[in-house]
């Protein structure tokens, strides 16, 4: 029986759906670490900007680790070769970056009572049902981070998207 479970799953390494699932899957686990990060550092700081950042370096190396291991199973080990795709995966990264600072700016920082309204936020009870389970309520307990917790969602769903495409036809080609 292992030996067969054991079969399927060099199957599926070997299989097309290998990459695509895999980095599903470690994106998954980024966006993770990223909403962590960012809604911890959100909670102390109360400022998307300094979330957004200290969230997005630690998601871009998390990210480039497993990407390079994992999904692509690239084996580029000198430091030059390294190097390079360190530096092309951040710069890759760094246009999704810009996107999330633009996003943050224009719907938490400057626009947010819009967006909140807009969204109809300001009519939610935060204090019954899923808003007013403590690990939540500190995430999304109120209009203001609901709506950060809303176009950070956002970025990420556009950033899973963007990063796959430059990781796969232009930092880990084959």
């Amino acid at each position: 029986m292992k030996i067969e479970s054991s079969e399927n799953m060099n199957d599926f390494k070997d299989s097309k759906y290998y990459e695509l699932v895999s980095y599903l899957l470690v994106g998954g686990i980024t966006t993770l670490v990223y909403f962590v990060v960012r809604f911890t550092v959100f909670s102390f700081f109360e400022s998307g900007m300094v979330s957004v950042v200290v969230a997005q370096v630690s998601a871009i190396i998390f990210a480039f680790i497993t990407n390079k291991l994992i999904v692509f199973r690239n084996k580029a080990s000198s430091l030059k070769q390294l190097l390079y795709q360190f530096s092309t995966f951040c710069m890759a990264r760094g246009l999704v970056f810009i996107l999330d600072i633009v996003i943050t700016l224009i719907t938490v920082e400057i626009y947010s009572d819009f967006f909140i309204k807009t969204l109809g936020l300001d009519k939610i009870n935060y204090t019954e049902g899923f808003f007013s389970l403590t690990f939540f309520s500190n995430y999304v307990g109120n209009a203001v981070n609901l709506n950060a917790f809303i176009f950070a969602l956002l970025t990420q769903v556009l950033a899973i998207i963007i990063n796959y495409i430059f990781s796969k036809y232009f930092i880990f080609k084959k």
